[in-house]
């Protein structure tokens, strides 16, 4: 690809071109293979081409492709964050038990203090 309409990240080259993917793997339209290490804060680390999130894809795509979280909440974003609440919490009780407790401050409350360390 010698010249591209897209508003890259890098103005001063074009990317390669991704057209497949299978697990951690990302290859290009010339058929170099990369690892996808390219996960961001938006984005999940699941691999590409997985059977079980691939059918999991379809069945909600089939129902709502997308649904903005500004005017809408889906039944599967209710239910992740359901199941979220109980990992946290699971967590959060184990915690302490395992000798994972945070010290005293550690939420930020001394950042309040009037005295300087």
């Amino acid at each position: 690809m010698s010249s591209t309409h897209v508003f890259h990240r890098n103005l001063l080259t074009t990317p390669p071109v991704a057209v497949r993917g299978e697990g951690i793997w990302i290859e290009d339209a010339a058929g170099k293979r990369y690892i996808d290490a390219s996960g961001g804060a938006a984005v999940s680390c699941l691999g590409h081409g997985h059977p079980d999130v691939v059918a999991a894809m379809h069945r909600q795509i089939d129902r709502l492709a997308y649904a903005h979280t500004s005017f809408f909440t889906t039944e599967v974003a209710e239910q992740l964050a359901d199941q979220l609440v109980r990992v946290a919490s699971t967590a959060a009780a184990v915690a302490p038990a395992q000798g994972l407790a945070g010290h005293e401050g550690s939420r930020g409350e001394a950042a309040n203090d009037d005295e300087a360390p």
